[in-house]
């Protein structure tokens, strides 16, 4: 199988806001960068096109979608990680007006909760799951297309990489950009990550 891991497009989130589940839409030049990394994509459709439920991977699929004339299938175990009571606001709000909880979660985010919300542990424990399920209900030639989050997509190329959570930020997941990941006789490789066009390998 072939996995190729898209992030959605910028959003209309401002600057500085903490964005995790809050449900914003994609801007508008976070759009077009969807639309001209779709044009790109050359053969056949993938098999199945998978996206985050969240409203900026959604619209995103919904560019793929609209080239394949498929459905995206919405799984909510693809969304960024939940930021609780912090999400919506302003980084640096949070870190001045909850400073002792802030401090506490930005040196331990592996395995601590923001308040009301997960750990990256929690992320990788439930793309882990999405990922066995969609192990089991494909084959070796299978592509699949997949529209999700920073959060997301670092948890998933932890899993193919075997990389430890506390390397996640090691990797470099942009807006609009895009990874591949083959799983053959049950080893994952990694074709190339980050990558602004498909088929850089």
């Amino acid at each position: 199988m072939d996995l190729i891991l898209v992030r959605h497009g910028d959003s209309e989130a401002a600057a500085g806001l903490c964005i995790g589940h809050t449900d914003v839409a994609l801007s508008s030049s976070g759009f077009l960068a969807i639309q001209r990394l779709a044009a790109q994509w050359q053969g056949e459709a993938p098999r199945f096109l998978f996206t985050s439920d969240l409203r900026r991977a959604q619209q995103s699929a919904q560019v793929f979608a609209a080239r394949f004339a498929t459905e995206p299938l919405a799984d909510p175990r693809l969304r960024e990680v939940n930021l609780g009571e912090w999400d919506g606001q302003r980084w640096d709000t949070i870190a001045n007006g909850d400073a002792a909880r802030y401090r506490h979660w930005a040196d331990n985010w592996i395995i601590q909760e923001a308040p009301g919300g997960e750990s990256f542990s929690d992320v990788i424990r439930r793309t882990g799951a999405w990922l066995a399920a969609l192990l089991g209900t494909t084959g070796d030639n299978d592509c699949v297309l997949t529209v999700a989050h920073a959060g997301s997509i670092r948890a998933l190329l932890c899993h193919a990489l075997g990389l430890p959570p506390a390397r996640a930020f090691a990797l470099q997941v942009d807006h609009a950009r895009v990874s591949r990941i083959r799983y053959r006789l049950g080893q994952f490789e990694v074709s190339y990550t980050n990558a602004s066009c498909f088929e850089c390998d």
